[in-house]
């Protein structure tokens, strides 16, 4: 058997991922160890072809979106009110939303085992608890390594706003493209010189990795010279266009906000239209209602309503909101009860997510928390909302259980939670 050891020690770490996925599993959406650059797509056409992933950064409050009280010993001034959908009541600080409730359902179960913000976000993003020297995928780099790039030039993956961890362990061929700005779209990554100049630049650099890549036939040289070629293609074409949300009407950028969360979120239903797989946007506005955070409360539910009800309404006029998912959540809750300085705690046991769009039933609350906001039934975690769109997305190779020197796809054993799907 020693004559086997060169060969396994020639074997790239995306080669043996997919290989061992394969055999392990007999997975059919994963290529033959021969062929692992192209991804086989799932024979049936899954219910969501593309997903916005829409984050509340700082902990938004369950008690004041998807998840009120009646109590009045909880205070703050959120109530429940009735909805389009018998079935789900929301808070009536979100009016717009309530008026598309048959489209969407709400978690209000979710727990994670961690009160500490990055840690708490870390999760949220990857479906793992942060691992001292690993880095964890986010989901838009499974979801091309699984299903195969969205599109030819543009990314498959794009980050407006902050992000996440972005491709982790994965080859840096699925990395997700982060926005900064998305009124600017990629005006700032665009090189500052004319087409002729770029050319010339190219073939240069092309002809130094050339001998590099002749004595380091190596998968991983591969992957980054195919990364580097792919991001030449785009910035030397018009690849602008997709990222420009001012040739968009005046009349609709009003109607998704004139801030920051409302244009990227505009963004991202240009980029998911043009072939984009996987759009995250991060809220402009902070959540953390730790001090005297409930004074800020009109102004967080006036954005988020205002902008996830004119994304919903925009990709229902276009046709687009039964093939795309648009999942609204957050790294943990908020304490129920407000405290004597008018914010609310930290508050990980018991919060709430929104879905909505492709794959989701729509209007319906899953799970439940008590009349304080408390002991959450069924329990779901972060890795369960991951598993979730990932079968919606019909990616079916979330039962891997653990790969030789990597983890677990999708957090470990995660259960989709069924009740929600379409």
């Amino acid at each position: 058997m020693n004559h086997l050891f060169p060969e396994i020690n020639e074997c790239s770490r995306r080669s043996l991922l997919l290989h061992a996925a394969k055999t392990t599993l007999g997975l059919s959406i994963l290529p033959s160890f021969s062929n692992g650059a192209n991804l086989a797509k799932p024979d049936k056409k899954p219910p969501c072809e593309r997903v916005i992933f829409l984050y509340m950064r700082g902990g938004m409050s369950q008690t004041d979106t998807f998840d009120p009280k009646e109590k009045n010993s909880i205070g703050g001034k959120s109530k429940p009110v009735k909805t389009q959908s018998p079935d789900l009541l929301l808070s009536d600080q979100l009016p717009k939303l309530a008026l598309q409730a048959n489209d969407l359902s709400v978690i209000r179960s979710l727990t994670t085992k961690t009160g500490a913000h990055s840690q708490a976000r870390y999760v949220m993003h990857t479906g793992y608890r942060q691992r001292s020297g690993m880095t964890h995928p986010q989901l838009g780099s499974w979801a091309q390594m699984f299903l195969g790039k969205s599109h030819p030039v543009l990314p498959s993956s794009v980050l407006v706003a902050s992000g996440n961890p972005g491709p982790g362990f994965l080859p840096p061929e699925y990395s997700p493209l982060p926005i900064g700005n998305a009124s600017r779209g990629i005006k700032d990554l665009l090189p500052e010189i004319d087409k002729q100049q770029l050319d010339r630049r190219v073939k240069l650099a092309q002809k130094f990795s050339a001998a590099f890549s002749h004595y380091f036939p190596h998968d991983d040289v591969k992957s980054y010279n195919d990364f580097y070629d792919q991001t030449v293609k785009f910035i030397s074409g018009d690849m602008a266009e997709p990222f420009d949300i001012q040739r968009e009407p005046a009349n609709l950028k009003n109607r998704y906000g004139n801030h920051p969360f409302g244009q990227g979120t505009l963004l991202a239903r240009r980029l998911v239209e043009r072939g984009v797989r996987y759009v995250q946007v991060t809220s402009s506005q902070n959540w953390d209602s730790m001090h005297s955070g409930t004074n800020s409360l009109d102004r967080l539910s006036n954005e988020l309503d205002g902008t996830v009800s004119a994304l919903m309404t925009d990709l229902r006029d276009r046709g687009m909101l039964d093939s795309t998912m648009i999942v609204v959540t957050t790294e943990f809750g908020r304490t129920p009860k407000v405290k004597s300085n008018g914010g609310r705690d930290h508050h990980p046991n018991g919060f709430s997510a929104m879905m909505a769009g492709g794959g989701i039933r729509g209007g319906i609350a899953v799970g439940e928390t008590d009349d304080y906001g408390r002991d959450p039934f069924p329990e779901f975690e972060p890795k369960d909302i991951h598993a979730t769109i990932a079968t919606a997305l019909g990616i079916t190779g979330t039962k891997i259980r653990r790969l030789p020197g990597r983890p677990t796809f999708l957090g470990g054993k995660p259960k989709p939670i069924k009740e929600i799907l379409a």
